[in-house]
């Protein structure tokens, strides 16, 4: 789809939570518990948003999958689109579990051991 979209010598860039991410446990963010290469649909629901979990919201029922990073980078490439760089980020910009730690602004980490 972005392919298609895309004007001649466009550019995609695209911002993806790292999918390691995403087999950590939620209460320290240290413990592998859920397997990475699952890539089936998860259905989630609850008020609130990635933004603001206590913002009042209706409608509340989602449906994500979750791809591994070859799945992501081998989908771009085989669109026929040219990767000229690959960077992962020792950071995110919302806190998906409390052990992160906050640092400039609104970047979280985890705590230096």
């Amino acid at each position: 789809m972005v392919a298609a979209l895309l004007a001649p010598a466009g550019y995609l860039y695209l911002a993806e939570f790292h999918p390691f991410s995403f087999v950590l446990d939620d209460e320290t963010g240290s413990t592998v518990t859920h397997d990475y290469f699952v890539e089936g649909p998860e259905a989630s629901g609850g008020p609130g948003t990635y933004a603001d979990e206590a913002a009042t919201t209706e409608d509340n029922e989602t449906v994500e999958w979750r791809h591994g990073l070859s799945t992501v980078v081998s989908a771009i490439a085989g669109a026929g689109l040219r990767i000229q760089f690959l960077h992962e980020h020792d950071h995110t910009f919302y806190l998906p579990r409390q052990p992160l730690d906050r640092h400039d602004g609104d970047i979280y980490r985890h705590p230096e051991a």
